[in-house]
């Protein structure tokens, strides 16, 4: 028993050392390396200067090239007092510092100091490192279909993918065919429609479970699924000229190219805020707040389709949806989908009449749903799901 024991203890002793990077002795100049805390160490004493010094310069160079997160890199010579006060202790770290510079350390991230030694201590190089400060994601994007990209400031867009982790100030767009769903550090989800763009804005987060979120519609339809929050937490949407706080858990807002905003309640209660004014929607309710005016009283959403058929069954190609009509409606949305969530790869059609055309891409299993919209775009609840096959 004691000889199997021994390893696990040795294992669970050598895990709590704050080795971040090692290297066997008969293989590395320096003995290996540990970075700990802003302290760069070496596996053996690294002595003031010679050959097997500047080859372990050159792992240490190599070593801090693979950390982006290093900003910056001191070498300090350690001399007793004579050599030092001499002016060989800064000559000496100079020497070093010029190593890790010709090993490709930027010039201007390596400095150099000489510290006062100790009297009986052979000279002795040490290092130390600054890094940045680690930026957490609040949000990662959980799916995405057609283009989606993100951007810092007046930086270029550049694509992302379903995984990508996303931060604040980042902001987030989708092309003409594009699709995402976000998932927020507080639990909360976005979708983002077509020709939409969100920048993510503030995300704080207590251990009593209040949170502050605020996030900036630029263009577009989001629809928000907000996570519950502890007491005296706040959930905002702002736009160009509104701003909608969640009370309740599910909504969706949207920014017309005119500047209207318009925000639809599935669940729970949304605060439309206005300059001119201010106006609570309850579920079931939209409302909108035009440029330079009062939010509209709150009108009733239109209510989900009943989708007819298919709901179900396999077809050699797509076959056509049917539905009952809406009253009130003067549009549908149809939305087809790989998945039941449509968090993925999503379809949306269009059409003035309860039927279209299935516009499904290729053989497999198809989910489809459909919502009315009114005269003034406002989008009614959704229908329930059904799904159907195309053969291969």
């Amino acid at each position: 028993m004691r000889k199997t024991g021994a390893p696990l203890m040795l294992s669970l002793w050598l895990s709590a050392l704050p080795v971040v990077g090692f290297a066997a002795e008969v293989d590395s100049a320096c003995g290996g390396l540990t970075f700990d805390n802003g302290r760069l160490t070496t596996g053996r004493p690294l002595e003031a200067k010679g050959a097997r010094t500047e080859a372990c310069l050159r792992e240490v160079a190599e070593a801090v090239k693979a950390r982006p997160a290093i900003r910056g890199l001191t070498v300090a010579a350690k001399l007793p007092d004579a050599e030092r006060l001499d002016g060989q202790g800064l000559a000496v770290a100079k020497a070093a510092a010029e190593v890790l510079v010709n090993a490709g350390i930027p010039r201007t991230r390596v400095s150099f100091v000489a510290p006062p030694g100790d009297a009986n201590t052979p000279g002795r190089l040490q290092l130390a490192y600054v890094e940045r400060p680690t930026r957490l994601p609040v949000a990662r994007l959980r799916t995405a279909s057609g283009q989606v990209t993100a951007s810092t400031g007046d930086g270029q867009p550049t694509p992302r993918l379903a995984g990508d982790s996303l931060h604040a100030g980042e902001l987030v767009a989708t092309s003409d065919t594009g699709r995402a769903e976000l998932a927020l550090a507080d639990g909360s989800f976005l979708l983002l429609s077509s020709r939409s763009a969100v920048r993510l804005g503030t995300l704080e987060l207590t251990a009593g479970r209040q949170r502050k979120v605020l996030l900036d519609l630029v263009k577009g339809t989001v629809e928000t699924q907000a996570a519950p929050g502890g007491a005296g937490s706040t959930f905002e949407v702002r736009t160009r000229g509104a701003v909608a706080g969640v009370r309740g858990t599910r909504f969706r807002v949207a920014q017309q190219e005119d500047g209207t905003s318009r925000v639809e309640t599935l669940e729970g209660k949304v605060a439309l805020g206005a300059e001119a004014g201010s106006v609570d929607v309850d579920a079931g309710f939209g409302s909108r707040a035009k440029p330079a005016q009062a939010p509209e009283a709150p009108r009733a959403l239109l209510a989900a389709p009943v989708l007819e058929r298919p709901r179900g069954g396999a077809y050699p190609k797509p076959p056509a949806l049917v539905w009952k009509a809406v009253p009130g409606a003067r549009r549908y949305r149809v939305e087809l989908g790989t998945t039941a969530d449509f968090a993925g790869d999503v379809t949306v059609q269009e059409s003035a009449h309860p039927t279209v055309d299935a516009a499904a891409r290729g053989a497999g299993k198809w989910f489809w749903r459909v919502l009315a919209v009114d005269a003034d775009g406002f989008v009614g609840y959704p229908s329930k799901i059904f799904s159907f096959d195309v053969a291969g």
